[in-house]
């Protein structure tokens, strides 16, 4: 199974339900924040993948300090890249360069970061002090290693009513994710979900993350009768997908090639859906005399 399936199937859950995901991720109560909405941070590459522009950077404010504005970058990691560390430092970076929480002068946003690991232990932050010299830096990561979590209890936040149902599909991932009571209370929580579309999309990611740690036999078996195919919501949001990241090659490159792109062109090019066409206009970047005659490829 390709790592982006992984990766995009982790994107949709933080979107399922943000608040309830930023709230159980940072481990504070949703009273204590307010969340904003996920940044447009187009121009602003994550370092060593400059063709992905990430979109789960939320804007946050932190509601017992009179709103101050947070950006929180938030990446998932098949497995722990040791050069995390690095890779965020330019990424904030870059994020509070380009982004303000809004028009005054000298407004900037208060900096933070978080990486889920579906599988391993990472370690992303670094405090590195010369007390002599007077240097000090530091970057504390809010990381969670999911192979380290309890599936119990998950569960039993949930149950209770302190966590939210959405965070479920990422219980396979979690130690005690492969025993039959889990799996049974599992099921029961997931069952309540009214939306039944929802609902497959939750026991289709589990089936996922399920076989990323070996353990699709036995939610294969436990799930008979939910009629989960989980290759047909993976294969929309790999469609899904790739459709955005060629919008925003497209916007990206030809940016540089014929300066920035009308806001009515960018509306057409973002309308696009066909990956076909928009192979096409990709193609035509460096040919086309403007903006009008690249987007009007058919």
């Amino acid at each position: 199974m390709p790592e982006n399936y992984y990766d995009k199937a982790s994107r949709f859950l933080a979107k399922l339900d943000p608040g309830a995901f930023l709230s159980w991720l940072l481990r504070l109560p949703a009273s204590d924040f307010v969340f904003r909405g996920w940044l447009d941070t187009r121009g602003v590459p994550f370092p060593g993948d400059t063709d992905r522009v990430s979109d789960t950077v939320a804007h946050v404010e932190n509601a017992g300090a009179n709103g101050v504005p947070w950006i929180v970058a938030v990446e998932f990691q098949t497995k722990p890249d040791p050069e995390m560390f690095g890779r965020l430092m330019g990424y904030l970076s870059g994020l509070w360069l380009e982004r303000k929480p809004d028009t005054e002068r000298g407004s900037r946003f208060h900096l933070g970061a978080a990486v889920v690991n579906l599988t391993g232990s990472g370690s992303a932050s670094r405090e590195m002090i010369w007390p002599a010299a007077g240097l000090y830096s530091q970057l504390r990561v809010v990381e969670r290693n999911l192979e380290l979590e309890s599936a119990e209890e998950l569960l039993v936040g949930i149950e209770a009513g302190h966590w939210a149902p959405a965070l479920l599909p990422w219980l396979p991932l979690m130690s005690g994710g492969d025993t039959s009571d889990i799996i049974d209370r599992w099921k029961v929580l997931a069952g309540g979900e009214p939306d039944r579309r929802r609902k497959a999309q939750m026991a289709a990611i589990a089936m996922l993350f399920a076989t990323k740690t070996g353990r699709k036999a036995i939610w294969q078996t436990k799930l008979e009768g939910w009629n989960v195919d989980e290759s047909e919501y993976v294969n929309e949001w790999m469609a899904r997908g790739e459709v955005r990241e060629a919008q925003q090659l497209i916007l990206r490159i030809g940016a540089k090639k014929l300066g920035p792109a009308p806001e009515g062109v960018e509306v057409v090019v973002r309308a696009i859906q066909d990956r076909a066409r928009l192979e096409r206009i990709a193609d035509r970047i460096f040919d086309a005399p403007g903006w009008g005659d690249l987007v009007a490829t058919v």
